[in-house]
């Protein structure tokens, strides 16, 4: 690829513009012209890949996507000249856990619960709220070397009582280091997370605090929204599990805010899960903002209603095969109505970060369940990665393909070492990986070039996340 740097553009003297000095004023705000690429655009206008060009703002909006040569008159202040290299969206996580990349590898022989008690209960307990910056930033620089450019991130939530200095507000540490990163997300929150009695009130009180500290923050496109983690599931019993469905639907109501909840995970319970799926539809969740994530275990009836409520669902491939969790029957949720995104979750479940791992695993888990081949497509599961993913995190005006009006998020793969292909999608989906992401862009600008973070220095954010991972670790003697 080659960078042509210094191009000027000229200003438009007509105060009555014709058609061409429509296109002119367009181009004086180019920053960026990608061209000779084989893009993979996603949208429906575009089912095929094509060769051709993208014209992006200054603002790192797309301005411009077409096949063939950008005309004479289309310029911008760069020009990257791709040679044919693959240009995709980028990658959208719907379902992550930033901050647990700082625990890879833990309670391996585990399934769920097991797993939750080593991570929760006898190390991340032990973390300080600083401590979860790091974490979380660590998480974020991960997933953008992987080629994912926005993330909804589950924030972990105080518990460490009600903050009493800036430093000590976990949720501003995790704020802020997924503004530093460079990488997109949805914030959730969980509301009762500083409360003493998870009372309406106290949970009110602690979202309308969140809320009103990010409004007073610098604006940034990153930043796209604020959802409610939801834990109506792990309530233990049916009716504190109704008490926190009935307090998240009020909150939902009160905020116009989205939840993405965890639930029907794990193969343990199933029937005590299920038997409270009536109260998401009693507390005023179910609906269009109501995300339910991994949603393994479930019953036609349950899939009836949440597909004629129009919910969603995230799809989490590597760590439901981690920690055995299930494999959730894709094409029939689809069949249903169900708004389908894909997520690496944590990567203390998932352990890496890897879109491409993902699409593999989900595509082949699908194929195993239902043994046929046809079941599910290369483009099917590229789609729920991008597209979908957007969709259920309500982002699709801004993300999820490269479509004009849209956010500049994309990946260039070099197709050097993929051989002959006979399918572009398969071979993007079934062959490509890690070595072959080139380089990643959030925006329309370069934010990891072939590995290497340009955001942040990467080394030093990992031995602070190492150094604070250990003193979290049973037998340090840390207080809070």
């Amino acid at each position: 690829m080659k960078l042509i740097a210094g191009t000027t553009i000229m200003a438009a003297t007509m105060l009555c513009l014709t058609p061409r000095a429509h296109a002119d004023a367009a181009n004086r705000q180019a920053s960026l012209l990608v061209k000779n690429a084989y893009i993979f655009s996603m949208a429906d206008k575009y089912r095929k890949p094509f060769t051709g060009y993208m014209l992006i703002d200054a603002s790192g909006t797309i301005t411009a996507i077409a096949p063939g040569a950008p005309g004479r008159r289309i310029h911008a202040t760069t020009t990257l000249d791709a040679h044919g290299h693959w240009v995709m969206p980028g990658f959208i996580s719907a379902h992550s856990h930033l901050w647990q990349a700082a625990y890879r590898g833990l309670a391996q022989d585990s399934t769920l619960l097991g797993w939750l008690d080593a991570l929760y209960d006898k190390t991340a307990s032990h973390a300080r709220p600083e401590d979860f910056y790091w974490f979380t930033l660590d998480g974020a620089l991960d997933h953008l070397q992987h080629g994912i450019t926005t993330a909804y991130n589950f924030n972990y939530g105080n518990h460490w009582g009600q903050p009493a200095t800036e430093a000590d507000n976990v949720d501003h540490q995790q704020f802020r280091a997924e503004m530093d990163s460079g990488l997109r997300f949805v914030h959730g929150i969980n509301p009762t997370a500083d409360t003493v009695d998870h009372s309406l009130a106290g949970a009110r009180q602690h979202l309308r605090g969140f809320i009103d500290w990010t409004q007073a923050q610098p604006a940034s496109t990153a930043f796209l929204s604020i959802m409610l983690n939801g834990t109506a599931a792990f309530q233990g019993t049916p009716a504190r599990a109704l008490d926190e469905a009935m307090l998240e639907g009020s909150l939902m109501k009160e905020f116009g805010l989205g939840n993405q909840t965890h639930y029907l995970e794990p193969p343990d319970h199933v029937a005590a899960q299920q038997a409270i799926f009536p109260y998401f539809a009693q507390s005023g969740m179910m609906g269009p903002k109501l995300i339910f994530g991994h949603f393994i275990h479930t019953t036609p009836e349950i899939l009836a209603q949440t597909g004629r409520a129009g919910a969603a669902m995230s799809w989490n491939p590597l760590s439901n095969g981690r920690l055995a969790s299930g494999t959730a029957d894709i094409p029939t949720y689809l069949k249903n109505g169900i708004r389908v995104g894909m997520g690496e979750d944590g990567e203390a479940s998932a352990d890496l970060a890897d879109p491409f791992e993902n699409m593999r695993t989900g595509l082949y888990a699908i194929r195993d369940r239902y043994q046929s081949a046809s079941i599910m497509s290369p483009y099917d599961v590229l789609r729920l990665h991008t597209v979908g993913s957007a969709a259920i995190l309500q982002a699709s005006d801004r993300l999820g393909s490269l479509e004009r009006g849209k956010y500049a998020d994309f990946l260039i793969i070099d197709p050097t070492h993929l051989a002959h292909v006979f399918d572009p999608y398969a071979t993007l989906v079934l062959a490509a990986s890690m070595r072959d992401l080139e380089q990643v862009y959030v925006g329309g600008h370069l934010v990891v070039d072939h590995g290497r973070v340009l955001t942040r220095d990467i080394n030093t954010v990992e031995a602070q996340a190492d150094q604070r991972v250990a003193a979290s670790l049973p037998g340090h003697d840390r207080h809070h």
